[in-house]
């Protein structure tokens, strides 16, 4: 229930469950509503958690291409939106 209520909070929603979320319509209001700012501070967030995660000494693990922490699995794709310059 907490993510869904970050999700409400985060798109100004009230989504029930993370099922109504989900839903093809719902979804794609919610990405409607994605401005180029959302992603910039995305990018600065996800580096500095990675940071944080390298500075604990967690084990970064590769998945198909993918880095991530299992302790918060905050992936790298970040840094492929921060190679395009926004």
């Amino acid at each position: 229930m907490v993510f869904e209520m970050v999700i409400n909070r985060a798109f100004n929603e009230s989504f029930q469950s993370m099922h109504e979320y989900k839903e093809e319509q719902n979804y794609k209001r919610c990405l409607g509503k994605l401005r180029l700012s959302n992603v910039i501070d995305a990018v600065s967030r996800a580096r500095i958690i990675m940071q944080r995660n390298r500075e604990n000494g967690y084990t970064l693990h590769n998945y198909r291409g993918y880095k991530f922490y299992k302790e918060n699995p905050s992936l790298t794709i970040w840094e492929a939106i921060e190679r395009t310059k926004y």
